[in-house]
């Protein structure tokens, strides 16, 4: 039975299978592998996500990326996401949880200031680094958007001779293919005869010297 039978009076108690389904979206940090590649550094990206399932069945639940007929088919649950977002400002970048020298402590101050990369960090102006206040890390705020500075150079600096690595490294693996694959290949038989041997292969003679 569709949902939209409902409003269809030819149908007599018709009910809406969604109505008992348990939907929920929320925001999840997906990794851009092509972007992390690139910068040589986990670059993540917001990515609206929707579980489903009906209700009592959890051992059913769908966890997928969230798209337009998701939307449409639990629009009161949309609503509701939507309602309660605020614009966090984060964007892409490396999220403050992918740093090792802050503390799980630190990533929830920082993140209760409304900084969720190290790239918010980095771009701090000098009267923004007020809101870092002092300690964060162990260090001052200036010293400590230098850190981001110099860990987001590090890793572009590092990006392009990881690539090169990675091309060399495929293109061994593509020569090392086409060799195994000439190397398998049988050898080209002699010519046989109409008795099935090999046809013996006459040597022309060799020139005599002139006398």
């Amino acid at each position: 039975m569709l949902a939209s039978d409902v409003n269809n009076p030819s149908f007599v108690g018709a009910t809406d299978p969604d109505s008992v389904m348990v939907a929920r979206f929320y925001k999840k940090a997906v990794k851009n592998n092509f972007k992390s590649k690139q910068e040589g550094r986990p670059i993540f990206e917001d990515k609206i996500y929707v579980e489903y399932y009906a209700a009592g069945q959890t051992q059913l639940k769908m966890d997928v990326p969230a798209y337009d007929h998701h939307m449409q088919r639990f629009a009161k649950q949309w609503a509701y996401y939507q309602s309660t977002q605020k614009e966090d400002g984060g964007g892409a970048g490396t999220p403050l949880s992918q740093w090792p020298i802050l503390s799980p402590a630190d990533v929830e101050n920082l993140r209760g200031m409304k900084i969720f990369t190290i790239e918010n960090i980095a771009g701090l102006s000098d009267n923004g680094l007020s809101v870092l206040g002092m300690g964060l890390a162990g260090m001052a705020a200036h010293v400590l958007r230098a850190r981001a500075q110099a860990y987001l150079g590090a890793a572009k600096d590092s990006a392009l001779p990881q690539k090169q690595a990675e091309d060399i490294e495929a293109m061994k693996k593509q020569i090392a293919d086409l060799t195994a694959l000439l190397q398998a290949k049988p050898k080209a038989e002699a010519p046989k005869n109409k008795g099935g041997r090999p046809r013996k292969v006459v040597e022309p003679p060799a020139p005599q010297p002139e006398a």
